[in-house]
């Protein structure tokens, strides 16, 4: 059977190895919690990005008919 006194060490022990898992995870939480604000920034640029491509794009769709029809006009 099992004393008292090496019950509590047995669970000193334990409780020991569960804080420093404790700390090894929240550790990495903290790594995660940067690395998906660095890929949130990405993402916001990237959207801006797309946004301003159909941007352009819309605009070219209706003025570049018009160029080419007033060029035609003039030739």
């Amino acid at each position: 059977m099992m004393n008292v006194e090496e019950y509590r060490t047995e669970i000193t022990a334990s409780l020991v190895k569960l804080n420093e898992r404790q700390i090894s995870i929240f550790k990495s939480l903290q790594r995660i919690e940067k690395h998906l604000e660095k890929l949130n920034g990405q993402v916001y640029q990237n959207s801006n990005a797309i946004i301003m491509f159909k941007t352009w794009g819309a605009a070219a769709i209706f003025v570049v008919p018009i160029i080419v029809t007033l060029l035609m006009r003039l030739v």
